[in-house]
């Protein structure tokens, strides 16, 4: 079956971001729990965003992509990304 033609739109560049020691501090901070007890899942997340920066613009890089946002989606309603919360600038 041929594919529509696509516009092609460039990628946003994104910057480095750190987010196991936020998320730690958290979870010690907030839920009062050993953030060692999630370490494996912080470094999950972490390894999805590094995955997400280096996508290509093909659909094994769009999977990651909605992969990586699916999780910050279920991230959302259980860590606050603010100042209060987890502090993490997406800049």
């Amino acid at each position: 079956m041929p594919r529509p033609p696509c516009i092609s739109i460039p990628f946003k560049k994104t910057a480095e971001l750190d987010w196991v020691r936020p998320l730690r501090q958290y979870i010690a901070r907030t839920y009062q729990e050993d953030p060692d007890a999630y370490a494996s899942d912080c470094q999950l997340l972490q390894r999805m965003r590094q995955d997400m920066r280096g996508a290509n613009a093909d659909e094994t890089g769009r999977d990651l992509i909605f992969r990586y946002y699916s999780h910050l989606e279920a991230l959302e309603p259980r860590f606050r990304i603010n100042e209060q919360g987890v502090k993490v600038s997406f800049l």
